[in-house]
């Protein structure tokens, strides 16, 4: 399947009964998470990229809020990161699963991912914006993220899933691939000092197959941030 990013005018390609497809985009951060659950899971599927913004006609059917990602197969349509990503999980349980079997714990897994929805995006999309020069929204993004750091370093381990990455992972993980190209913490900023735990998780994480073979050139977020949603958008000239 062509990974070019289909746009108005670009008809949907056909899909063969029983293959799983994801339309995605490249520099998505949601779109990865689900990207990253089918490589952790070694699911099959194919790939229909979507220029975000200037949709092909027909993606609105696939989502009536025209939000990548979509899942379908079969004529099932599932969307939105969360959902998709945990969809995947059941609907695959013996491959590597992402949560863990205790009860409590996934629990814990779930409320984790809750905050980071609830107070961390949120932050990061504000300092982002401010390109890391609001100091009010880096201060909130890192009083946040140091929820997270106390979190995972009371569970003692390498990642929240344990000793390799799992669901609570690969769902921030995309974030944090961004700080640095987004400018969230300013020019050529990293995690602070502050927050030692989420340093060296970050380290860990880059090392994960999973994360490496998906994970792009720094210079690439940094483009395609740059241009997006402005009359220059670029989606398919961008070299990854």
């Amino acid at each position: 399947m062509s990974t070019k990013h289909l746009t108005k005018g670009d008809a949907c390609p056909p899909l063969e009964a029983g293959v799983l497809r994801i339309y995605s985009m490249k520099f998505c951060p949601y779109a990865e998470r689900t990207r990253l659950v089918l490589q952790a899971k070694n699911i099959p599927h194919e790939l229909v990229n979507v220029n975000t913004w200037i949709k092909p006609e027909w993606f609105v059917d696939k989502n009536p809020s025209a939000l990548v990602p979509v899942l379908e197969k079969d004529g099932q349509i599932v969307y939105e990161s969360l959902i998709t990503s945990d969809y995947l999980d059941e609907l695959y349980p013996d491959q590597r699963p992402m949560y863990p079997k205790d009860t409590y714990q996934k629990a814990k897994d779930k409320m984790v991912i809750g905050l980071f929805g609830d107070k961390i995006s949120g932050a990061f999309w504000k300092s982002a914006i401010g390109r890391g020069k609001d100091q009010e929204a880096k201060e909130k993004l890192t009083t946040e993220l140091g929820k997270l750091d106390a979190e995972l370093k009371q569970r003692g381990t390498n990642f929240f899933g344990g000793e390799q990455p799992g669901m609570v992972d690969y769902m921030i993980w995309p974030f944090f691939a961004r700080f640095t190209s987004h400018l969230v913490f300013g020019d050529n900023a990293d995690l602070p000092d502050s927050l030692p735990v989420l340093q060296a998780y970050k380290a860990r994480m880059m090392e994960d197959p999973t994360v490496k073979s998906s994970i792009l050139p720094e210079k690439a977020y940094t483009e395609f941030i740059t241009h997006y949603r402005t009359p220059t958008t670029k989606f398919d000239e961008i070299e990854t």
